[in-house]
């Protein structure tokens, strides 16, 4: 039977389907903002790629709020408006913005700040307002994040409701020729989450990944091309950022302090490992690498480890001639030479070679030591000071030759300036210097011949050795700890897969050392010639 409603109106049925629809809209609104609600609240906290993400949670829940109603009763026919050209072209624009940004971030903290004072004292424009950025990182870092924070909230105005109402509908077609019940009733959901996926993975890819890559890789030259928009933009935004600084102080400073980064401080070791990169990298030659090295190491060093040991010393007695003096200068090519009396226990003064001139030019050659009024003042120093101090002792003495001595008050030794500055250089040598610096000969690859004078520590690095440094500083005392007692030529001892043999003695020390690496019977020698392999 047919209906005699007027064509306006709807039948009982109808108006019962549209009421349930109409109560399903409703809950879908409310359902719908507190999504949104609760998709702002997440955002706040999150990183760039991830606000965007729940930014369009938020805006397509507000979307998905205001045109759930109309796409339930329309179903199952969907309309929706289609994607213009120019609603790409935003999104697309904003995405370059946040790619723009992210690289500036990245290339201006990683920029390095000494090249930037150097391109700028050279002429380069752009260096000096990358400088000024650089220098004062809170700025510019605050206006970053808000140009990130505002393209994002832009995209997600855009993608949250033009591109999933239109995937919605697509979607919605699908069901509909398909008889997919299930994807038409959460078409506009399906859309929504696929439009998120999409734009989050663009802004992802687009955004960060690709121009952070790229500013890690080209830090100098695109810090200079950033650095005057970055500038200008932090200008134009510096009341804002001025208020949420000071807002972030406040709510920092609980947890901490005033909410200013910590200054940034660098171990030794980590300062060792930048070096060696930069020697792989042929920033810096080996040498120089070294040198920076031993001056890291500088201050570690005790006197003991560096002075000239007490029998290596050459001492004139106090009641020798002016002459016997002088044979001593000359043949020993030292300009300072210490004086002593009855025993090296005693140092009474030291001679200057400068000095003996103006006694050879009066021609008073004969008299005593001490007649001759030669003698300056005796500067002792502990064997146990350290040589970064005794070298700023040294200058502020005007002093470059000291007495060390012992805790007994003996005499252990003497340490020059020269001493000190070749733990920093390496040798120092001059054409009088007489060539007897310690060193290690290497026979083959199981053999070396090494001067017992030695430190541990240039034997361990030259032979690739873990010799044990507690108990002794040299080669000799080393082998000389191992026999415990006065050793003679010819005597070995084995230690940790070695043969130390003394080689070279007098009565009271080693003077050279052969070590020879010990190898199984299995084992076959790998270098040299077959018959010196022990």
């Amino acid at each position: 039977m047919e209906s005699t409603e007027p064509p306006g109106k709807r039948p009982n049925g109808a108006i019962a389907r549209a009421g349930a629809g109409g109560a399903q809209a409703s809950g879908a609104v409310f359902g719908a903002r507190n999504i949104g609600e609760d998709a702002v609240k997440v955002a706040r906290g999150a990183r760039p790629s991830l606000r965007l993400m729940w930014a369009v949670v938020a805006g397509a829940a507000a979307s998905y709020a205001v045109g759930v109603p109309a796409f339930l009763e329309s179903r199952p026919t969907v309309h929706a408006r289609a994607i213009a050209w120019e609603t790409i072209a935003a999104v697309l624009a904003m995405v370059l913005i946040i790619a723009f940004l992210a690289a500036a971030e990245v290339a201006l903290t990683t920029v390095r700040r000494t090249r930037l004072r150097q391109l700028a004292e050279e002429g380069t424009r752009a260096a000096r307002p990358a400088l000024r950025l650089v220098e004062a990182p809170t700025q510019f870092l605050a206006t970053v994040q808000i140009g990130i924070t505002l393209a994002s909230m832009f995209i997600a105005a855009i993608a949250a409701r033009v591109p999933a109402e239109r995937l919605a509908a697509l979607l919605a077609g699908v069901a509909a020729r398909r008889d997919l019940p299930w994807l038409a009733d959460h078409a506009l959901g399906v859309g929504l989450a696929l439009t998120i996926l999409a734009v989050g993975l663009l802004e992802l890819l687009l955004g960060e990944l690709i121009p952070k890559q790229i500013a890690l890789q080209q830090a100098e030259r695109l810090s200079l091309i950033v650095a005057g928009p970055i500038e200008a933009l932090a200008t134009l935004t510096h009341p804002l950022v001025f208020v949420l600084t000071r807002i972030t102080t406040l709510v920092t400073r609980p947890f901490g302090g005033p909410g200013g980064a910590p200054a940034v401080s660098l171990t030794e070791e980590e300062i060792k490992d930048i070096v060696e990169e930069s020697e792989k990298e042929g920033v810096l030659e080996e040498a120089e690498t070294e040198m920076i090295h031993s001056v890291l190491e500088f201050t570690d060093i005790v006197v003991r480890e560096v002075m000239v040991p007490r029998i290596d010393m050459v001492c004139v007695e106090a009641g020798r001639s002016l002459d016997d003096l002088l044979d001593v200068v000359l043949a020993s090519g030292h300009t300072r030479i210490p004086i002593y009396e009855e025993t090296v226990d005693n140092i009474v003064g030291t001679v200057h070679a400068k000095d003996l001139l103006r006694v050879v030019r009066d021609g008073v050659r004969e008299v005593g030591i001490r007649q001759a009024n030669v003698l300056r003042p005796v500067y002792y120093v502990p064997e146990n000071m350290k040589v970064d101090d005794l070298l700023a002792e040294f200058q502020r003495r005007q002093h470059q030759m000291a007495i060390v001595v012992d805790e007994y008050g003996g005499t252990a030794g003497l340490i020059t300036l020269e001493d000190l500055l070749e733990e920093i250089v390496g040798p120092i040598t001059d054409e009088y210097d007489v060539e007897n610096e310690p060193t290690v000969s290497i026979m083959d690859d199981d053999v070396a011949l090494a001067d017992a004078r030695m430190a541990l520590d240039d034997v361990n690095e030259i032979l690739g050795l873990r010799l044990s440094e507690e108990d002794s500083e040299t080669l000799g005392g080393y082998v000389f700890s191992l026999l415990g007692k006065i050793p003679t030529v010819g005597e070995t001892v084995d230690q940790d897969g070695l043969r130390f043999e003394v080689t070279e003695a007098d009565s009271r020390r080693i003077t050279r050392v052969k070590i020879t690496r010990l190898r199984e019977e299995s084992e076959e020698p790998t270098g040299g010639d077959p018959a010196d392999a022990v």
